[in-house]
């Protein structure tokens, strides 16, 4: 008789981000964490596809800035590239953090968790990249400002606030995207990121509450919850505003305007947008 879980004592391996696609593994992946087992995640996942196929490349080399990136959002595959370029930044920057000299700084707990969305990051990232095959958007790392990047990795604070503000950009720009989502199976992707991005943010708001939130309660403030209980959400352009003003990608890494088409009337309409000034 098979087993209907993954033995605990016994490493799940993950060879590839494809993997992650197969439904059988997704669910042995949970489970596997769930039941407080450990998935060995192999190289494969971390080393991706090389350029040839818009993936991403190895971790000893530099790709060349990628330049004019555009997004038509009348199709679910636009939307998911910007989901993907977010992905793509947040990896790099939670791996840089990992290799900076202030990460020694960090307490035990707080390395455990920047390590773990870390991870997760890049998980995301492979798994956006597999689903949008030829579509997804060029390996990125190129385009990152390295000078802003320095400069953010120089104190654990600015760190901490960066990492805050990609989480909730993440949680913004999905929530604000599900509306327009076509097939109902893309939607119950965007739903299972937004929510782990979510935990994120908040584990983030946790460790270092924003300059005047109740310590106790930062975790899911009232800066980030409107009069209406609603989550924070921002439309195509506002998301995209927000990375941009990071100043984290050179100048013409987004084509002028990024955005080419808007999504349809038949998608959804736009809503107003909910941001924290300090998230």
């Amino acid at each position: 008789m098979s087993k209907l879980r993954p033995d605990p004592d016994q490493p799940l391996a993950i060879a590839s981000a494809s993997e992650l696609m197969n439904p059988a593994s997704r669910r042995s992946f949970v489970r596997m964490l769930l039941g407080g087992g450990t998935a060995l995640l192999l190289p494969g996942v971390f080393v991706g596809c090389d350029d040839d196929d818009g993936g991403i490349t190895g971790p000893d080399e530099t790709p060349d800035p990628v330049t004019g990136i555009s997004f038509d959002l009348r199709t679910d595959v636009g939307i998911f590239r910007m989901v993907h370029v977010l992905e793509q930044l947040e990896s790099a920057f939670y791996t840089a953090v990992l290799s900076s000299s202030t990460f020694s700084s960090f307490t035990t707990e707080e390395r455990e968790i920047f390590t773990d969305i870390r991870d997760v990051e890049i998980i995301h990232r492979e798994f956006v990249a597999a689903a949008l095959g030829s579509a997804a958007v060029p390996d990125i790392r190129g385009s990152i400002n390295s000078t802003t990047l320095n400069s953010i990795l120089g104190s654990k604070a600015t760190i901490i606030s960066t990492a805050r503000m990609f989480e909730n950009t993440g949680v913004a720009a999905l929530n604000g995207a599900g509306k327009y989502l076509q097939d109902a199976r893309n939607l119950l992707i965007a739903g299972k990121f937004v929510s782990v991005e979510a935990r994120h943010a908040a584990a983030l708001r946790d460790i270092a509450p924003p300059a005047g939130q109740d310590a106790n309660k930062a975790f899911a403030g009232d800066d980030i919850v409107d009069a209406n209980g609603l989550d924070v959400k921002l439309e195509a352009g506002a998301a995209l505003g927000k990375v941009v003003g990071t100043n984290l990608v050179i100048a013409g890494t987004f084509a002028s305007p990024a955005i080419t088409n808007a999504p349809t009337a038949t998608q959804g309409t736009a809503s107003a947008d909910f941001f924290p000034t300090n998230p």
